[in-house]
């Protein structure tokens, strides 16, 4: 019978003084929800933004998980959690105009089904590596209009405006996606880690590495020699006999 071996870790760099980025790490029966959040540089209270879309993520699926599809249930997990970041952002002027990212990921032995709004992301990784989500950004827009390459994005300065997050306009509008596990690493994290390391790396060291523990940390470690600007927070998941 296979299993999944599932780690979370979060950090707050080199250079940021607090981490605003959130994590779930919840096994409810035999699914877990798993989930990182990255509150909105350069606006208030991003690390409430965070949080909330944590909070309010968990105890909707506890509240509907067997009762509706598993993409349903996460559709209306993030409206929730978007509902109620918009709703406190707009009763409290020192939370005016907060939010935040989020992908989230509903995940049995065998697939993963995934919701995103923003530009932290989801990764499958086995003998290649494949982004899975899509970033709403600024940057993603213009590569894909042909305005620059993908190279270009990576040292673009604008790469962290996001077009799209929780909490700043009434109706959520996640992308939703289902992959097969089949054997590789689902990675979840936030931009801090792919603003740091590329693909090949981050591939090497999920291949390299005996369990998801010592993956997770050497992640970390990594970004932060590399003077990592922004918090990091990664979630993997990884099949296994069980």
């Amino acid at each position: 019978m296979r299993s999944l071996s599932v780690c979370g870790r979060s950090d707050q760099g080199v250079v940021r003084k607090n981490n605003e980025d959130s994590m779930l790490v919840s096994r409810i029966g035999d699914i877990y929800l798993l989930a990182v959040a990255d509150g909105l540089g350069g606006r208030p209270a991003g690390d409430v933004a965070s949080q909330m879309a944590i909070i309010e993520l968990e105890a909707t699926v506890k509240a509907f998980i067997g009762k509706l599809p598993e993409k349903e249930l996460l559709s209306q997990a993030v409206a929730k959690a978007n509902r109620e970041i918009y709703l406190l952002s707009k009763e409290n002027p020192e939370y005016k105009g907060m939010g935040t990212t989020l992908v989230a990921a509903l995940v049995s032995a065998d697939k993963a089904v995934i919701a995103n709004t923003g530009d932290s992301r989801a990764y499958i990784i086995g003998e290649a590596i494949m982004q899975i989500t899509r970033d709403h950004s600024l940057v993603q827009e213009m590569v894909e209009k042909g305005d620059i390459s993908g190279d270009e994005a990576l040292r673009n300065p604008q790469k962290n405006i996001v077009t799209r997050v929780l909490g700043t306009v009434q109706e959520a509008n996640p992308d939703f996606f289902e992959v097969k596990l089949e054997g590789k690493t689902l990675l979840l994290c936030s931009d801090g880690l792919t603003n740091t390391l590329s693909n090949a790396e981050i591939q090497k060291l999920v291949n390299s590495l005996p369990d998801v523990e010592t993956i997770c940390d050497r992640l970390i470690a990594a970004a932060n020699e590399k003077g990592s600007k922004d918090n990091l927070t990664i979630i993997l998941a990884k099949e296994s006999n069980g």
